[in-house]
């Protein structure tokens, strides 16, 4: 149990690592020269609609999990919450983004830990503000289009050799609603069962706990 769940870790750890990544978007010189010229810089943030909630369904070295994205004002506040069980052990996890810092929760134990976010720090590619190099970087290509969830997808895969990683991924307005990711042998597949689009979200779906102990780690 203990070394699936050091795997699991890592794996969700290494994603971050990947996800979190972003720089400055230049302006292509030739749609034919970038693949994925098209993914441009939206001027209000990482994603091209003020909110929306996505609630996935997923596996991860064969566990199932509940993961839920919930995001306003463009991307600018961002919460993740990941629930699953493994042998029996609950976990329930959140990543929240607000205010220039970044939040991790561990809801079962009551506790977390506060650091400052670089620029554009997420659990998922930002798909809005990618930059030529990062394209170049993670070979990002675009595939066409699928409809999912009732939206009109880009589809793109990804073979980021840096990291050992290739997937799949069906994009709406810089929301992935479903990922396909296999890293060596560890593999995950994220797949949107339900997504609302533009709601209104209260100011308190941001807020910590107040049962939950932060350490701000600087």
């Amino acid at each position: 149990m203990k070394k699936n769940y050091m795997l699991s870790v890592a794996f969700m750890a290494t994603l971050t690592l990947l996800f979190s990544c972003k720089s400055k978007t230049t302006e292509p010189s030739s749609a034919n020269e970038n693949p994925a010229a098209s993914i441009t810089a939206t001027p209000k943030g990482k994603y091209a609609i003020k909110s929306g909630i996505v609630e996935y369904k997923s596996q991860m070295m064969g566990m199932d999990m509940k993961q839920t994205l919930t995001f306003d004002d463009y991307g600018k506040k961002e919460i993740q919450d990941i629930e699953m069980e493994m042998m029996g052990t609950k976990i329930h996890t959140v990543t929240l983004n607000k205010d220039g810092f970044m939040y991790s929760l561990d809801l079962v134990k009551k506790t977390g830990t506060k650091t400052t976010a670089s620029p554009g720090a997420s659990q998922n590619i930002d798909f809005e503000n990618l930059s030529e190099q990062m394209v170049k970087d993670m070979n990002l290509k675009k595939e066409g289009t699928e409809e999912f969830l009732g939206k009109t997808c880009e589809k793109m895969s990804v073979d980021y050799k840096k990291m050992q990683m290739k997937g799949n991924f069906l994009v709406y307005k810089g929301i992935a609603l479903k990922i396909n990711t296999d890293m060596g042998s560890m593999k995950m597949d994220l797949v949107g069962d339900k997504f609302i689009e533009n709601p209104e979200i209260p100011a308190e779906k941001f807020e910590i706990p107040a049962d939950v102990k932060i350490t701000e780690i600087k």
